[in-house]
């Protein structure tokens, strides 16, 4: 992409050598102003629209755009044609700003009516301010010289913030405006990267999708304004309360930057039909935020949410890292408000899914996320998970930092006979959910106490809660499972006995297991399993505890657990360790 661009700087130059010559005087293209509104309220943002009026054949411009730099601050532009023309990327210089585009190929040049840039400003200062063309260079698809007419310059009134408040220039309700494009903040971005919106493109039906292009700049890394009026606009076509943006990088791309106007944002969350969810598609990664990291912000016109993906060069890890993930690609994420690092998130606040390559010997239920600890330890995500239609390794971050994805090769020797335990075995042992107990050796048909199955239903599943404390009478503070017991008693997850205690070392019957993963599955997701049956098809229904009836169809319904043999569910039966993590590894399956 650099080198395109480097050619088509040389092509302007010759260009320009040959103008005087072939110059057309036939011809003439007028370039006009157009103000959002006659005058803007002192700090706030107004767009100023450079559009081409009856237009005969334009095929390239250089344009000088001149504004009273005391009244108004410039903040960034878009341009509609982006994806027919490359774009220069504004070049300020003082006050003054130019601008330059031309189209590619051999076709026709721009005719009639056409916006060509949208600057925005920022009033910074009471009084008139005026802006005008001071210069027009413009082109035909012949490569001459046409009559360029620049059209008259506008005034702008900057009221001071006391004097009321002009409707027309609300920035908060202008879909023109884009805030998140400050060239002082966001060195390098690509005004190549703004994208038309395109509904209908494969495998994205029901959301609103802009479809957006990069170039390289710095080593790799490319910077992408999505601009306010793009924003809005998709989520007005929105039909699953999501938009889309995609990104066509390259290879050469190493790092991705993406500005997105908070403000708006914010603005579609409150809109019937309201958008909650922005994805953003890229060659690196997929990363989908909800609205609601932004829900204890304070935002003004301006706030840009930066969204940064990087694959780190294996130069930038430790040794012990190398050494620990091999080849796999270590990727760092970042989430910024007006520079402002967001450092935690709620859960399910962001989903990202980055591509991993499954080797011929590697299990789907053994890849696994790690995060990169800041001194540099591997502790392992437990709700990722490999999704083999897409070949992507998709987690839920609750903060964002270097993560990497990897297959954990782990096995067991005893498990010959437990053909059917494998995947959930294996899968949790390399969640570090579940481990051997002896020598490489699992005991499959060892028993399982209730404090260890509540254990790994909350490590899991990420329930764990620090403040919470626990009530039952058998129950020791400080125990390996005390915080465990602990969060799921304040969830609602256990309740305990009767006499107060919660029988900790008593082997887990069916029964309890059935009931403690029907409520995990109401902690965990909106998806609930469904209890709408009966247990009576069981021959040993009637031996199903009360309080378990309905959990203990919902498990089987949902294909959690089986009867034992031959029609019988045997409720009050204990649980063994190959059954208890099958179970859990089912409902972890259910609810993705």
């Amino acid at each position: 992409m650099k080198l395109k661009f480097q050619l088509f700087f040389l092509a302007m130059m010759f260009i320009a050598t040959l103008l005087p010559l072939t110059a057309a005087a036939q011809t003439t293209d007028e370039v006009v102003l157009r103000s959002q509104a006659p005058s803007v309220e002192l700090g706030n943002n107004v767009t100023i629209t450079i559009a081409g009026k009856a237009l005969t054949d334009l095929y390239a411009a250089e344009m000088e755009l001149t504004y009273d730099e005391q009244q108004l601050a410039y903040t960034g532009y878009t341009s509609s044609l982006n994806n027919q023309a490359y774009v220069l990327e504004p070049k300020v210089h003082g006050n003054k700003i130019l601008l330059v585009f031309t189209l590619t190929g051999n076709k026709d040049g721009l005719r009639g009516d056409k916006d060509l840039f949208t600057l925005s400003f920022k009033a910074s200062q009471a009084g008139a301010a005026s802006v005008s063309l001071s210069s027009l260079t413009t082109i035909n698809s012949q490569l001459e010289k046409t009559n360029g007419k620049m059209g008259n310059g506008i005034t702008l009134t900057v009221n001071n913030s006391n004097s009321g408040t002009d409707p027309g220039t609300d920035p908060g309700t202008n879909p023109g405006n884009n805030p998140g494009t400050d060239p002082g903040s966001h060195t390098g971005s690509n005004p190549g990267s703004q994208g038309a919106e395109n509904p209908s493109s494969p495998g994205t039906s029901g959301t609103s999708v802009l479809l957006l292009e990069t170039m390289t700049v710095n080593n790799g890394v490319a910077s992408i304004d999505v601009g306010s009026k793009a924003l809005l606009e998709a989520g007005k076509n929105s039909k699953d309360d999501s938009v889309t943006i995609k990104v066509n990088s390259g290879s050469d791309v190493k790092e991705l930057q993406f500005n997105l106007p908070a403000k708006q944002l914010q603005q579609l969350s409150s809109e019937s039909g309201a958008v909650k969810m922005v994805k953003v598609e890229t060659d690196l990664a997929t990363v989908t935020i909800n609205r609601d990291v932004l829900d204890k912000s304070t935002l003004s016109e301006t706030s840009n949410l930066q969204l940064s993906i990087a694959k780190v060069a294996p130069a930038n890890l430790s040794q012990d890292i190398k050494e620990e993930v091999g080849s796999s690609v270590v990727y760092d994420f970042n989430l910024s408000l007006d520079g402002n690092r967001i450092t935690k998130f709620n859960k399910k606040s962001v989903l990202v899914e980055v591509p991993y390559t499954l080797a011929s010997n590697e299990k789907p239920n053994q890849v696994v996320i790690y995060y990169i600890t800041e001194d540099g330890k591997l502790e392992v995500v437990r709700n990722g998970r490999y999704n083999i239609e897409t070949g992507k390794v998709q987690f839920q971050p609750t903060h964002f930092s270097k993560y990497t994805a990897n297959h954990v090769q782990v096995s067991f020797s005893d498990m010959n006979g437990y053909t059917w335990a494998n995947e959930g075995v294996l899968g949790l042992a390399a969640r570090e959910v579940v481990n051997g107990r002896s020598d490489g050796h699992f005991i499959p048909a060892g028993e399982v106490t209730r404090a260890e199955f509540v254990k790994m239903l909350i490590q899991l599943f990420d329930l764990a809660d620090s403040s919470a404390t626990a009530a039952f009478t058998d129950v020791d503070a400080g125990a390996w499972y005390y915080n465990s017991i602990a969060s799921a008693q304040k969830s609602g997850l256990v309740q305990g006995k009767d006499d107060g205690s919660f029988g900790v070392n008593d082997q887990i019957s069916r029964e309890d297991m059935a009931v403690l993963i029907y409520r995990a599955s109401k902690i965990i997701s909106s998806t609930t399993v469904l209890a709408n049956g009966s247990t009576s098809n069981f021959l040993d229904g009637d031996q199903i505890s009360t309080y378990a009836k309905d959990a203990v169809w919902a498990a089987k319904q949902a294909g959690l657990m089986d009867g034992v043999s031959e029609g019988y569910f045997d409720p009050k039966g204990k649980s063994t360790r190959a059954q208890a993590a099958t179970v859990i590894y089912r409902l972890y399956q259910e609810l993705k």
